[in-house]
């Protein structure tokens, strides 16, 4: 399998071991990442103790996946605009390392052969996900890309990290959520607004850092559950987020949602990328992702965050499988992309009518 380090956010292949911290109560195990062709000082070791909530746990989750497998010749037609891909990246010579990216633009040359094996020669354009060239474009070859393999579901992770994952969640929900001396003095230093939304989300295990903003999601599938909204995100921009889903009213063929973020720097991220024209985000049925609303959290919108957190209960119990939890993007120029332009057109209209004709009835 493959490991995002905590050092420097590049992806590298990895084995894990796991051994005692010495602490006989909580979660006394250690998870050692070793990587692959590096010495034992390069190893980054995770602490079971020092994972003080379920999403802590998840992230940890998250940073590892299968190992990526390297595009061959043959298969440079598969890549195309839109595609996620891990690429490597050299910002000196000798000095590879792997990033997630999107493909921008393909630039299609006429294969060579040598030997009588076929040679791509062609050139893609990468836009970066993460790391020090986040949302910088640069031009690699086919040899330096390498396709992202699906995430693995939990009865096929590497038993050792399954292991230390179930571990890490029986001790927070035996601890709780606020136990920790450290999480305690990092509240205090917290403003009164963020103090306040902490108040009214900790029961979702949020963990929040300065003024949280927030934006609204309209034209859902119904059904649609909040963890999928999260993974989604977390796997295009590679940053944690919150997502409510209020369940629709009975006459309403959609749901309505919001994605509450604790960090500026994400909140412009995900505005981008929910508003740029090259792509529109839909579902497994083609319902467009429209986005009414973005906004700093103050306190007139407590309101409002409490009832997408409450009524949002009911919609996380719903099974993460069928149509309505799957989500992809579609890219400017291709026949769905059109479908779903029309459609979120539509739906904007239909909204704007719907308000005003709140706005006569008021």
């Amino acid at each position: 399998m493959e490991f995002k380090s905590y050092k420097d956010d590049a992806w590298y292949d990895v084995r894990i071991e796991t051994e005692s911290n010495g602490d006989s109560g909580g979660n006394g195990r250690r998870l050692r990442v070793k990587f692959t062709g590096f010495a034992d000082e390069h190893d980054e070791v995770v602490d079971g103790k020092d994972l003080k909530s379920f999403k802590e746990v998840d992230f940890l989750r998250c940073r590892f996946r299968p190992m990526s497998v390297q595009l061959q010749d043959t298969e440079c037609s598969q890549v195309h605009k839109g595609m996620s891909v891990c690429a490597a990246h050299s910002a000196y010579p000798d000095d590879r390392r792997f990033y997630d990216a999107v493909v921008d633009g393909v630039v299609r040359n006429e294969h060579r052969f040598e030997n009588g094996e076929e040679q791509c020669t062609c050139s893609f354009i990468l836009s970066w996900k993460h790391g020090p060239y986040y949302g910088s474009l640069s031009e690699q070859a086919l040899e330096n890309i390498c396709r992202v393999q699906p995430p693995l579901a939990v009865d096929k992770l590497d038993p050792l990290l399954a292991s230390f994952l179930n571990s890490a969640r029986k001790t927070v929900q035996a601890t709780g959520f606020f136990d920790s001396g450290a999480r305690s003095q990092r509240l205090k230093q917290e403003t009164k607004l963020a103090r306040s939304t902490s108040s009214h989300l900790k029961g979702d295990d949020v963990d929040i850092g300065g003024v949280p903003h927030m934006i609204i999601i309209d034209n859902l599938e119904k059904g649609i559950s909040p963890l999928t909204i999260m993974e989604f995100i977390h796997h295009h921009l590679s940053f944690p987020c919150q997502a409510f889903v209020s369940p629709s009213r009975v006459l309403e063929s959609y749901a309505r949602g919001a994605i509450l973020l604790h960090s500026k720097r994400n909140f412009d991220k995900l505005s981008a990328f929910l508003e740029n024209p090259d792509h529109i985000i839909i579902s497994s049925r083609g319902r467009p992702w429209l986005m009414t609303e973005k906004t700093p959290v103050h306190d007139t919108h407590m309101a409002l965050i409490e009832t997408f957190r409450l009524t949002s209960r009911n919609v996380q119990q719903t099974r993460r499988t069928g149509t309505c939890n799957e989500l992809k993007v579609v890219i400017s120029g291709t026949k769905e992309y059109s479908t779903a332009k029309q459609l979120k057109d539509l739906f904007e209209r239909l909204a704007d009518h719907i308000c005003k004709l709140h706005q006569r009835c008021g």
